[in-house]
């Protein structure tokens, strides 16, 4: 099997990328919505925020900034009382020699109200990355630049636009813990697979150093997807594939032992986007997918305690590759 790697042009960072469509599995649907403890879901479409129950149902546009074909979000976290957003913000405001661009991390109501910029990037050219929005009204965000020399920047901001500032190391990180203990990095590859690290930013003198080391053998290089830690930091979860399956690694971080959950299974062929994001409760969360053979990109709500998936639902369109959750 080939496994190609493609960049939507929607977004800088690519979700993980491998052969695969999928079928219309299904498991036991979770919570109506009438039922007290249902999800919130909030999606990015290219530009637009959509807010939605946990079931996909009554989709509502409450963020707007799309103004040409070069508006795009990039990242987006929700507080860890479910009643604000970070996102990453990218805009160019002309095609013309003097175009404006701008690069800017904002926050906004989870219902869109008060949106405004807390970080605007000197060099518009860099990308976000891994943003996490943190107790205590802070925002974590990875800046980079990749040319002309590649470079990273882990950063923190209030909310309020003050504070900023830079943590030590360059890592390639996908997420970090609440409490600013540990790193999620993205995948790389190695001799016998991809594998993910783990990153105590304790260790050398606050330099960090490696507190675990996860291998996914057998499977192709792209095959990992973008891992996440669980609110209360107990957990790290990584999608990733393996034949026809999307399986989620689920690694103890007191233990570091890991186990596996399959979300989606009885995939065919064609190339495959998925990420996946958790809720405040460490427990439940939403894997989205789309590829080849998807008009529109699906999301599958599970429970790892119960080890249940939803009936996958719908998304508007295969421009929301990303689906958040509170």
């Amino acid at each position: 099997m080939k496994l190609t790697k493609i960049l939507p042009v929607f977004f800088c960072i690519a979700a993980g990328l491998i052969s695969s469509c999928s079928s219309d599995d299904s498991s036991d649907p979770g919570p109506g919505p009438d039922e007290p403890g249902e999800l919130v879901l909030v999606a990015i479409d290219t530009a637009k925020v959509i807010s939605m129950g946990e079931n996909g149902n009554n989709p509502t546009i409450v963020l707007n900034r799309l103004q040409n074909s070069s508006s795009y979000f990039t990242g987006l976290a929700i507080s860890p009382e479910g009643d604000k957003i970070a996102y990453g913000d990218y805009q160019t405001l002309s095609f013309s020699p003097d175009a404006v661009r701008t690069r800017q991390i904002r926050i906004a109501g989870i219902d869109g109200t008060g949106d405004n910029a807390v970080y605007s990037a000197d060099d518009t050219s860099v990308s976000f990355g891994a943003i996490r929005y943190l107790s205590g009204n802070k925002i974590f965000f990875v800046e980079e630049t990749f040319w002309p020399d590649a470079t990273r920047k882990l950063q923190i901001v209030n909310t309020d636009g003050s504070g900023l500032q830079i943590l030590p190391g360059q890592y390639d990180a996908a997420d970090i813990t609440d409490d600013l203990g540990y790193l999620l990095l993205n995948p790389v590859t190695a001799a016998n697979g991809p594998r993910v690290q783990i990153i105590n930013r304790t260790g050398d003198n606050g330099a960090g150093s490696l507190y675990h080391n996860e291998m996914f053998e057998g499977i192709g290089e792209y095959a990992v997807g973008h891992g996440v830690f669980t609110t209360d930091g107990k957990l790290a979860i990584i999608p990733y594939a393996d034949g026809n399956e999307i399986r989620l690694r689920i690694i103890n971080m007191d233990s570091k032992t890991s186990s596996d959950m399959t979300i989606v299974s009885g995939l065919t062929g064609g190339w495959l986007s998925y990420r996946v994001a958790m809720a405040s409760d460490s427990n439940r969360g939403v894997l989205t997918v789309t590829g080849e053979g998807y008009a529109k990109s699906k999301s599958y709500v599970f429970n790892l305690t119960e080890t249940t998936i939803a009936a996958p639902f719908e998304n508007n369109d295969e421009n929301v590759l990303d689906v958040y959750v509170h």
